[in-house]
C-alpha cells in the first residue's frame, strides 16, 4: 500500500487536470473559493483577511491559497506532496502571484515556527488523509499566534453511511465510521466527535460550528464531477426531492481560537 505522499505525487497531474481551478472566476471574485458560511466565519473573526498571515496546510488544489493571496493576505501553502505543490506553483507563476509553497506534513509542520500565523485554514478533503488528528491539531495550535484562529470546512461525516447511487432512492451503504478503502492508500473515517475532541485536547477553544449544504454557485460543484455534468442534468442533484441524499448537511465547519490575546 502506498503512503499518502506517494499516492498524491503519482496522482497529481491527473488531479490538476480533473480539478482545474477556474482562475478567471477567482480573479473576478476571490470569495468564490469559499462557501458563504465559510466566508461568514472569516468575516466574523477578521472582518478582512487583508494583511493577515495565513497558513493553508494540506493545500490540495490551492484554490483557497490563491483566493487568500488575491484578498491581500500573506499566505503560505503547505502540502505533503511535492508534485501537488509544483502543479499549484505553475498556476501561481503563470499569473505572477508571489506565494511560497513548502513541502511539509500537516501532522508535523516542522518547517514552520511557533506563533507565526493569524489563521490556519483547511478545506474539504483533508481529514480523510490524516492518521493522527491530535498531532495535526497540536501543530496547528503551535504555529498560531496567541489569539490566532483555526477555521475549517470539511465533508460532513454524517453523510458517510448514505449514497446517491440509486437516486431517487436513498441507500444505506456502510457504517458511520467506515470509509471507502482503495487498494492504493489508507483513508480514515473520522467522526464529528473525533474532530471536536482533537481540537479541544490540543488546546483550542471551539467557538463556532456550522452544518451546511453546498450551493450551485460554489467552487465545489459537489454532486457532480464538473460544471458541464451539472448543467446537463439541470442541477437536479441539489434538489432533495429528487436526490434524498441532499437533505443531509453535506459539509461541516468549525472556528477555534488559540488562547491568549493577539500580539
Amino acid at each position: 500500500m502506498k503512503t499518502v505522499k506517494q499516492y498524491w505525487n503519482e496522482d497529481s497531474n491527473d488531479y490538476f487536470k480533473t480539478h482545474k481551478v477556474n482562475v478567471d472566476k477567482l480573479i473576478a471574485d476571490p470569495k468564490w473559493a469559499f462557501s458563504q458560511p465559510v466566508m461568514d466565519m472569516f468575516n466574523k473573526e477578521f472582518g478582512s483577511v487583508k494583511g493577515k498571515r495565513i497558513l493553508v496546510p494540506s493545500s490540495g488544489d490551492n484554490a483557497a491559497v490563491y483566493a487568500f493571496h488575491l484578498m491581500g493576505a500573506e499566505v503560505m501553502s503547505a502540502d505533503i506532496s511535492e508534485e501537488q505543490l509544483a502543479n499549484a506553483k505553475k498556476v501561481a507563476d503563470a499569473h505572477g502571484w508571489n506565494i511560497p509553497f513548502v513541502c511539509d506534513d500537516s501532522m508535523g509542520l516542522a518547517k514552520f515556527g511557533d506563533g507565526e500565523y493569524d489563521l490556519v485554514y483547511t478545506s474539504n478533503g483533508v481529514h480523510i488523509w490524516i492518521h493522527d488528528l491530535p498531532k495535526m491539531y497540536g501543530n496547528f495550535y503551535r504555529v498560531l499566534k496567541p489569539g490566532g484562529k483555526y477555521i475549517m470546512f470539511e465533508v460532513h461525516p454524517i453523510i458517510r453511511p448514505f449514497g446517491n447511487d440509486e437516486v431517487p432512492v436513498l441507500s444505506v451503504r456502510k457504517p458511520y465510521e467506515q470509509v471507502d478503502q482503495s487498494d492504493d492508500v489508507q483513508q480514515f473515517g473520522w467522526r464529528v466527535m473525533d474532530i471536536f475532541n482533537a481540537m479541544s485536547s490540543s488546546g483550542f477553544i471551539v467557538t463556532h460550528m456550522e452544518e451546511f449544504h453546498p450551493q450551485k454557485t460554489d467552487h465545489s460543484i459537489w454532486f457532480y464531477r464538473n460544471e458541464e455534468a451539472a448543467q446537463a442534468d439541470d442541477y437536479r442533484m441539489f434538489d432533495w426531492k429528487y436526490n434524498p441524499w441532499a437533505v443531509l448537511p453535506q459539509w461541516i465547519g468549525f472556528t477555534a481560537r488559540k488562547e491568549g490575546k493577539i500580539i
